[in-house]
């Protein structure tokens, strides 16, 4: 019980840590530009309003959840924030190289993150005319397969399959006898099977199942399950979707690639006008990854 409480605490400080990172940026921008209603102290340090307002409207509904009591459940959490940060501080963990270190490697990780964001998640999209030209040229991706809506009757025999046969000739209706004689647990449903699209059953039922026209069943058929009788009620021919129903769908295709090629294209650019100077005779050839002079002999 603890250990859980003490994850949930550090989820939601870490969470709110990160929130307070990515809203920070817009502060020092707007405190000139009014006066600023301040809601808390935390020895000598305000709490306002509008940072804890805004760090509320960033949160996942879900996040939200853990805050019942709203902005003052939330203000206790960022004042509790504000307390560890400040003994941080007293402690000198700021000046800790390896916490620098780590402080160091965060930011860098933040800008490269918000540089990937505005440069090619924000700026890359995918046009009408490139959705066209996909939809053009790969119509058998958009296109629903044939199908068919079926019915079967399975039993454990080939005799058995031969009496079903004989009851369905005689005019007896399908979903009666596979109520009745049907080993199949969908023979409750009259051996209802839905919509069957090729590929879903194997090559030899289809290619019986596919070739039956509507309201007509087939002769027996032995399968590694049973023997069964097949009846088609609806054969549904492939359809090309309309492409707006499919626009989402290539758009999740495409953008990635593109995504991909911009940010492909955006580390050349900035290789071509920048100076790199690689130093391969320094770059560990061993698998252990020590450097020419580490695994030197004497």
């Amino acid at each position: 019980m603890g250990s859980r409480l003490t994850k949930l605490f550090l989820m939601g400080t870490l969470l709110l840590l990160c929130l307070v990172i990515l809203v920070s940026f817009g502060y020092a921008q707007e405190e000139t530009s009014g006066e600023r209603v301040i809601i808390a102290q935390v020895n000598g340090e305000p709490v306002y309003l509008d940072e804890i307002k805004e760090i509320w409207d960033s949160l996942p509904q879900e996040y939200k959840a853990q805050f019942p009591g709203g902005l003052k459940d939330l203000l206790e959490q960022w004042i509790r924030q504000i307390l560890l940060v400040q003994e941080a501080q007293k402690e000198g963990l700021a000046e800790d190289p390896e916490v620098a270190k780590k402080i160091e490697n965060l930011k860098k990780q933040i800008l490269i993150q918000e540089l990937i964001q505005r440069k090619i998640v924000d700026a890359v999209k995918v046009t009408d005319e490139e959705i066209e030209n996909e939809y053009t040229a790969h119509p058998e991706l958009y296109t629903e397969p044939e199908k068919v809506k079926a019915k079967h009757i399975m039993v454990s025999s080939e005799q058995q399959a031969q009496e079903v046969l004989n009851e369905l000739r005689s005019g007896k209706p399908f979903e009666e006898v596979a109520r009745e004689r049907s080993e199949s647990p969908d023979a409750s449903n009259g051996g209802d099977m839905g919509y069957v699209e090729r590929g879903d059953l194997s090559e030899e039922i289809e290619k019986v199942i596919f070739e039956l026209a509507p309201g007509n069943f087939s002769d027996v058929i032995k399968t590694d399950y049973g023997f069964h009788i097949f009846m088609v009620e609806e054969h549904v021919p492939p359809r090309l979707k309309e492409i707006d129903e499919v626009k989402e769908e290539i758009t999740a295709r495409l953008l990635p690639k593109k995504q991909q090629e911009a940010f492909e294209e955006l580390i050349r650019e900035l290789k071509k006008s920048s100076e790199i100077v690689i130093f391969e005779e320094n770059i560990p050839t061993s698998d252990n990854g020590s450097s020419p002079e580490e695994g030197a002999t004497e």
